[in-house]
């Protein structure tokens, strides 16, 4: 997630801006009070009125910094030392934290890190989204709470380095790099995957010494928060196998594979569901980014006609299959990718006008121009965003919102000790 503290319209540069650039040429390192976290996790601080930001920093804190990076809009720096640590920040509990990118906020109170990462998401609707501040004003917030801060997180993505000739070490990204940090525990994994990591090496290199070429990535799975709770991988190796798992969500089975996209965090699983779908009915609805049918199963209940579009082959099949195992017939999954499908359906049963739900889970990258567009022209009464990155979230409002008004936002919670944040937007068709 992209550090900003942007607004809107790139702005000239003050006398005061470019004087502080000129000074900071010839300086490698400042002292600097960190007055806030902003989008993407790092402490923003400010130097002769320039924007500072600084990894691994919490609000308060007096530090002694490295500058890394001179742009003419903001400067980048590391910590050398924190002379004052702020109310908030504490011991990070990972040994790896430092030079790990997986998380980004364990060196601040678990307590607070909801708190600035909403903070955070509300500066970016307002400056980088451009919403008017009276849609933000009478929209009901909420901030539903998991109790698991650890050992939640029910999928991951590992590396594997195969540098040395008789071993294999596996690991995540260093910060801003694509350097590999070796672990052999990861707290905020689902226990039954943290008990698989840790035996990852040895599987890897059984795999080697019988002339099988380790992955030089591997998705990992599970479906529960149990420490015997199944585990699958993709691709397979020897020892922990591929294959199927399955979940439960209000009575609806869903299936689904370490190669499909899922929702992360154990805890949260329901009401991310309640809060999207919500007590809202009526004939027809449609879904895009579709996935494996974790929405799909919830609009079910409560729409005549649910049309879920998923451009992935595999999450295609799997919705599928979900859809019929629990007798939803009135469902249909359509494989294609988003924009393919609307320029089928322009004109046709699509995305026309008069539907009552469209609900959309894009990738971080959020929805694209032609989106937008075929959503403002089909203007269903009822539209809800699920959206994990609030700065695409926040350009697509901005948009959006020319027709649509803000009902509600949920913020979730559903990567702990990290900078991510997801977010439920919902709105309504504006009266005329």
């Amino acid at each position: 997630m992209a550090t900003t503290e942007a607004s809107p319209r790139k702005q000239p540069l003050s006398a005061e801006r470019l004087e502080a650039l000129a000074a900071l040429a010839g300086i490698n390192r400042l002292e600097l009070t960190i007055e806030k976290i902003v989008l993407g996790g790092d402490g923003l601080a400010r130097w002769r009125g320039m924007p500072v930001f600084v990894p691994r920093a919490a609000p308060g804190d007096v530090v002694e910094a490295r500058i890394t990076e001179r742009r003419p809009s903001y400067a980048r720096a590391e910590i050398e030392e924190v002379k004052t640590p702020g109310p908030l920040r504490r011991e990070a509990p990972c040994p790896f934290y430092e030079r790990c990118g997986g998380c980004q906020l364990q060196h601040i109170e678990e307590a607070e890190q909801l708190g600035l990462k909403v903070a955070a998401a509300m500066e970016t609707l307002r400056r980088l989204g451009g919403i008017d501040p009276a849609q933000l004003a009478a929209c009901r917030f909420e901030e539903p709470v998991s109790e698991r801060a650890w050992g939640y997180r029910l999928r991951a993505q590992v590396h594997v380095d195969a540098s040395a000739e008789e071993s294999f070490g596996v690991g995540f990204r260093r910060r801003r790099s694509h350097d590999l940090v070796l672990v052999d525990r990861c707290a905020v994994l689902a226990p039954a995957l943290e008990n698989e990591l840790r035996g990852l090496s040895s599987l890897l290199g059984d795999a080697a010494a019988a002339s099988r070429t380790p992955p030089s990535r591997l998705s990992l799975a599970t479906a529960g928060l149990e420490r015997d709770s199944p585990v699958v991988a993709a691709p397979p190796v020897d020892g922990l196998p591929g294959g199927e798992l399955e979940i439960d969500l209000f009575g609806k089975r869903l299936s689904y594979d370490a190669r499909c996209f899922f929702q992360a965090h154990g805890g949260l699983l329901e009401s991310l569901l309640l809060s999207a779908v919500g007590p809202f009915e009526g004939e027809a609805a449609v879904e895009l980014y579709a996935g494996v049918g974790f929405f799909t199963v919830g609009l079910a209940d409560r729409y005549r006609s649910v049309t879920a579009v998923e451009a992935e082959s595999v999450a295609a099949r799997y919705a599928r299959n979900n859809l019929r195992r629990n007798g939803l017939r009135h469902c249909r999954v359509d494989r294609s990718a988003v924009e393919s499908w609307i320029d089928r359906r322009r004109g046709g049963p699509g995305l026309e006008p008069g539907l009552d739900r469209v609900l959309v889970d894009p990738p971080r990258a959020g929805l694209s121009r032609k989106v937008r567009s075929a959503l403002l022209s089909a203007a269903p009464r009822r539209l809800t965003y699920v959206s994990c990155d609030p700065a695409t979230l926040a350009r697509d409002l901005g948009d959006l919102t020319r027709d649509f008004d803000l009902e509600s936002i949920s913020f979730f919670d559903v990567f702990p000790q990290t900078a991510h944040l997801e977010t439920v937007a919902q709105l309504v068709q504006r009266r005329r």
